[in-house]
């Protein structure tokens, strides 16, 4: 090779630098737009949305519990104040224009789609009457979840409420260990 040859080496080592460095480009520059997220719903949403349905259901339980009598019915009825409460607050948070539930896919009733039920009433899980002990158990359970959910929130008032939510229930199991 002469002085002013370039080897085949160097050649392919900046045409490979090259795409690369260009390659690089193109990827930051989709970053950039507004519309990236590829989802119809934001992951707060989707947070408040599952936090929705557990109140609600939640409701549904204490409300059994009540009507059966498995329990005191004083913090019973104390209890499921607060959940009617979380419950109200949960749905002022969602965005304006935002539904509580997902919208039923065409032809969804009687199909097995697997989506969830919008009306806690009609969720078979919810035809046993748990006793303190369940009711306890489903505190504590819920307690631990929103450390996780307030986690999955970008917006520290949301993450605070859902803490805020995780520490009235952990109080929930507390005085129902107690009942």
């Amino acid at each position: 090779m002469g002085q002013g040859d370039v080897s085949r080496r160097t050649v392919l080592g900046l045409t490979v630098t090259g795409l690369a460095v260009t390659g690089v480009a193109v990827g930051v520059s989709g970053c950039g737009t507004a519309d990236w997220y590829p989802f119809d719903v934001t992951p707060d949403v989707s947070v408040l949305r599952s936090l929705i349905r557990e109140k609600e259901r939640a409701v549904v339980r204490y409300e059994s519990a009540l009507e059966h009598g498995t329990g005191p019915a004083e913090l019973l009825e104390q209890l499921l104040e607060h959940h009617v409460t979380h419950l109200d607050a949960l749905l002022d948070a969602l965005p304006e224009g935002v539904g509580a539930h997902d919208a039923a896919p065409a032809g969804a009733e009687g199909s097995d789609t697997g989506a969830e039920t919008a009306d806690p009433q009609e969720d078979p899980a919810l035809d046993a009457v748990l006793d303190v002990a369940g009711l306890r158990a489903l505190a504590a359970a819920a307690t631990s979840a929103r450390l996780d959910q307030a986690a999955a929130v970008t917006d520290p008032g949301l993450a605070q409420l859902i803490s805020g939510i995780g520490a009235c229930e952990a109080g929930h199991a507390h005085l129902l260990d107690r009942a």
